[in-house]
């Protein structure tokens, strides 16, 4: 079994109407429909999925992890890029629970 399937999760969550239907579309996609299979996949496993970028990540970290921001492991002298920023992409819409 898939720990990206929803199949483990016996009272799951469903993750429709809490995500931009740009993100949910890409993890619908990967049959990751409920919000405890988004968490199991946090982050590694989200970011290796086709259409679900570095944006979609950060929209995730909003709405389930708010104040938490991934950042890869850094080679040893390699730099942040911008799209490494933490703060929360603009335009989504998203409010701030804390």
């Amino acid at each position: 079994m898939s720990p990206l399937n929803d199949a483990p999760f016996a009272h799951a969550t469903p993750l429709a109407g809490k995500l931009s239907n740009r993100a949910f579309n890409a993890l619908a996609r990967h049959n990751i429909t409920t919000v405890e299979a988004v968490i199991a996949a946090y982050p590694e496993r989200l970011l290796k999925l086709a259409g679900f970028g570095l944006q979609s990540l950060r929209e995730v970290e909003a709405v389930f992890f708010p104040g938490q921001c991934y950042l890869a492991d850094l080679k040893d002298g390699q730099r942040p890029s911008k799209k490494m920023h933490i703060a929360a992409p603009a335009g989504l819409g998203l409010a701030s629970t804390a």
